[in-house]
């Protein structure tokens, strides 16, 4: 199957399953980084728990480039 063939038939796929695809490829090209992987997965975790607290707050995009 030529590089066209694939093409064409990626481009009749639902979107999900186009999204899968593109996902995966640009995933080739800069592979997952485990270690690295969870140490934003445990910022994240750190960062919502904080949110939720009420310890930190938010800042609307608006706000923070009116500011800076």
């Amino acid at each position: 199957m030529s590089n066209q063939e694939i093409i064409s038939e990626a481009l009749n796929l639902p979107l999900a399953d186009r999204l899968f695809i593109v996902n995966k490829l640009v995933e080739s090209f800069n592979p997952m980084n485990v270690e690295l992987e969870k140490k934003w997965l445990d910022e994240v975790h750190k960062r919502k728990k904080l949110l939720k607290s009420g310890e930190i707050k938010t800042l609307s995009y608006q706000k923070f480039f009116s500011e800076n």
